[in-house]
């Protein structure tokens, strides 16, 4: 059975999930260790004011939330997307907390799904070093695609490279094409990464000629194999 895996980014209001909102979900799907095309993204009005400090690292303005949904009323979609498979946060504590605050405000249980926390597993691959997600994108020489803000889809998808990369030093390749919505800091209409994720799964299991010709040159060097002796 494929494994799926969910990599989620919030963006929120303020620091604080006692007092603050969630203003921004992103969630892109892996099976098998393969990105798919299947993402959930929802921009979410929090009914309250976005912290300033907030709005330097997002850019997401309170004009920009006011005809948005509110949680209530993605909370049901939300949690038919993530089912009961396991979920890759980075710093994972505090994004659960958003959550689960925001779950329990619509009358919702907490999330029961299985968590990995990437920061967790990178303190451990650099100990004693910088582990948020620029460092690590340098780190792994993964491509860091933001430009001045960060955004929930766009750092979900940037955390699904690192995790490969942490887990199975397998190095994906994405496009990001710029999809139109409104600049945050103005009334602008500029660009926002979306995910477009070209190539079909398909595609990426077959194998080259000369692909296949490397595994038959490895099988055939190998002394007793065990499944000659299956009969």
């Amino acid at each position: 059975m494929e494994k799926r895996k969910l990599i989620l980014d919030t963006e929120t209001t303020g620091l604080n999930f006692s007092d603050d909102r969630v203003i921004e979900i992103g969630i892109v799907e892996l099976i098998d260790n393969v990105l798919t095309q299947n993402y959930f993204h929802e921009y979410i009005n929090p009914e309250m004011n976005i912290s300033l400090s907030a709005q330097k690292v997002h850019g997401i303005s309170n004009e920009f939330l006011i005809e948005k949904p509110t949680f209530n009323e993605i909370a049901k979609k939300f949690l038919d997307f993530i089912k009961d498979d396991i979920i890759i946060i980075h710093n994972a504590e505090f994004d659960t907390n958003f959550i689960n605050k925001e779950l329990q405000n619509c009358g919702f249980s907490n999330i029961k799904n299985s968590v990995i926390d990437t920061i967790k597993i990178a303190k451990k691959e650099f100990p004693g070093q910088t582990v948020n997600l620029d460092s690590l994108c340098r780190k792994l020489n993964v491509k860091n695609t933001r430009q001045n803000f960060h955004g929930a889809l766009l750092d979900a998808t940037l955390l699904s490279k690192v995790y490969l990369n942490l887990t199975t030093g397998k190095q994906e390749k994405f496009n990001l094409t710029d999809s139109k919505v409104v600049n945050f800091n103005s009334n602008i209409e500029t660009k926002n990464l979306k995910v477009s994720l070209s190539v079909p799964r398909e595609k990426l299991m077959n194998l080259s000629d000369h692909e296949k010709k490397q595994h038959e040159n490895f099988i055939a060097e190998m002394t007793d194999p065990l499944w000659k002796k299956i009969k």
